[in-house]
């Protein structure tokens, strides 16, 4: 008789993986069984990059072939916007999905075709049943998980982290976490280091600015920027944004739900809003719409927001000096859409769990 797992893990894609993380590694401690499905999706090398983090972590994993038996799962999670379309023989199908986002897809009916849905913040379990009211898929508000793991490194020593990524611990740290489109690393300044060379910069590109095609003139730009002494650029195998998080002062981002993820923190963000649209978008401005969520709008108010990447360096510098000047606008989001952050998520995912 073939082996039925505890639960499933079904990843689309490496950076859907430290959503799952911190859950897995609960799991773990508590001698559930459970398996890690890699799709394969990405390029040869950063498949090969989720398979190492399998191996190291001690994780069961298997590689998706569509001509493979239907894996026995109790639970099947499953990190994306998209209900997998391939046989899978599961109890119970259960949506965590891998980013807070301020993109529209979070409020789709699909994901609500799972049976349960681990969801960050009541405002969010709201807005679903607001939308959704005949909805048979049942909403837990735990948190976000992978921010479980942020929380335990910065109870850690840094000292390990700035070396490993040859930071100078004297200085401040400014993450700049851009998202793939729509992006503001077109219009950043090409020589956006040397304005802060008074500043390590970790550069933490979207998973999908390193892999597609349709990317490349943003590989010209992260060119550039590698050329600075004062820039530690994280490719596919620091595909993790939590370390990062987690030993910088000051983010900078643009459409990306890092946005939350660190505001969530308690630490000032800098909404880059100088983005370049392709033509279609800037010709057909429904597209821009259908692409965003314009309800998570109102949320934005956790960081300053610039719409000219000229004043970067006077917006970041005046946020380090007063990093206070949001709190209160950061605790009240998190608390609305981030839901809590104690890093014990992924506790409370599992627990629930147990009791099906």
């Amino acid at each position: 008789m073939d082996k039925k797992y505890f639960a499933l893990f079904v990843s689309q894609h490496l950076y859907f993986l430290p959503q799952f993380y911190p859950i897995a590694l609960e799991l773990k401690k508590r001698n559930r069984d459970f398996l890690i499905l890699l799709m394969c999706k990405d390029l040869e090398y950063q498949n090969q990059v989720a398979i190492d983090f399998c191996i190291d972590n001690g994780f069961e994993y298997k590689l998706f072939k569509e001509e493979d038996e239907p894996i026995l799962c109790k639970f099947m999670i499953n990190g994306g916007n998209k209900f997998p379309v391939f046989d899978i023989n599961y109890d119970y199908s259960v949506s965590i999905v891998h980013g807070i986002g301020t993109k529209s897809g979070y409020y789709s009916d699909i994901l609500n075709n799972h049976d349960i849905r681990f969801i960050e913040g009541q405002k969010r379990v709201d807005r679903i049943k607001e939308l959704f009211p005949d909805t048979k898929c049942n909403l837990y508000n735990v948190g976000f998980a992978k921010l479980d793991t942020a929380i335990k490194i910065i109870k850690e020593d840094k000292e390990y982290y700035f070396k490993k990524y040859n930071l100078d611990l004297s200085k401040k740290t400014l993450l700049y976490a851009p998202t793939f489109y729509p992006s503001s690393i077109e219009n950043m300044p090409n020589n956006f280091p040397e304005l802060f060379k008074d500043l390590n910069i970790i550069v933490k590109p979207h998973f999908f600015s390193l892999q597609r095609k349709k990317y490349k003139h943003h590989l010209k730009k992260f060119a550039l920027w590698k050329q600075y002494n004062n820039v530690f650029f994280a490719d596919a195998e620091d595909f993790d944004l939590c370390p990062f998080m987690a030993v910088s002062d000051i983010m900078l981002t643009d459409e990306s739900s890092a946005i939350f993820e660190f505001a969530a923190l308690n630490k000032p963000v800098i909404i880059n809003r100088d983005i370049r649209y392709r033509l279609s978008y800037r010709i057909f401005k429904s597209k821009i719409k259908k692409r965003l969520d314009s309800n998570m709008d109102i949320y934005r108010k956790v960081g300053i927001e610039i719409l000219d990447s000229s004043f970067i360096h006077e917006v970041v510098m005046n946020e380090l000096e007063h990093i206070n000047n949001k709190e209160k606008e950061r605790k009240e989001v998190t608390e609305q859409i981030v839901g809590k952050v104690d890093g014990k998520v992924s506790l409370r995912i599992c627990d629930i769990l147990e009791k099906y």
